[in-house]
């Protein structure tokens, strides 16, 4: 009896996270609910502001920093409620794409489309 070679996919998480994709025009002034992360973005530059002051045993610790990023566009940006926004650790994409590159499966295994070409640019 021949067995039947079967294909599984890893899970994927379907949390919707807030999240902006930066265009050559896209700007936004935001902070965390705290106040303690400012940022900006404009010309494809963010600007992150942090201000915080903590207690360590004894220590009180002070820290004032800003940190300037060049974003390439089309760069995905997620918002963190400590971070603000930050670059995922994971490749994202919108439930439309997902559903595209589901579809692009399916097919692909059935045997109804040539899956040698663009599975490169799609990261399949």
């Amino acid at each position: 009896m021949t067995e039947k070679i079967e294909y599984y996919t890893l899970k994927p998480n379907l949390k919707q996270i807030y999240g902006k994709k930066i265009m050559k025009d896209t700007k936004f002034t935001e902070q965390t609910e705290n106040g303690v992360v400012k940022q900006e973005l404009k010309d494809l530059t963010l600007v992150t502001t942090i201000k915080r002051k903590e207690t360590a045993g004894k220590f009180e610790i002070e820290e004032e920093s800003t940190i300037k990023v060049k974003v390439p566009e089309g760069t995905i940006l997620i918002w963190d409620e400590k971070e603000g926004f930050i670059v995922p650790q994971y490749q994202m994409c919108t439930l439309e794409e997902l559903e595209e590159e589901i579809k692009d499966i399916k097919d692909i295994y059935k045997g109804d489309k040539d899956d040698t070409k663009g599975n490169e640019a799609k990261n399949i």
